[in-house]
């Protein structure tokens, strides 16, 4: 199974609307820049727990911006 964001833009335009650039915001929850834009672009697929951190520090619910592709 793998886990992708369900609209990229949206993705981004919620960090700026949150106040985080991607390098601010991959610091926030102890990632690497570089990984952080790979999830953004579908190269990687985040982990369980990396994308529940993506959730809760955006405050937003799992289903909101992850779709699990099997």
């Amino acid at each position: 199974m793998k886990i992708v964001f369900k609209d990229a833009e949206q993705f981004q335009i919620t960090l700026i609307r949150k106040g985080f650039s991607q390098r601010q915001f991959s610091k926030e929850i102890g990632i690497s820049e570089a990984y952080l834009h790979q999830i953004i672009n579908q190269k990687k697929s985040p982990s369980p727990a990396v994308a529940k951190k993506i959730t809760e520090r955006l405050e937003l619910d799992f289903d909101d911006i992850f779709t699990v592709q099997i």
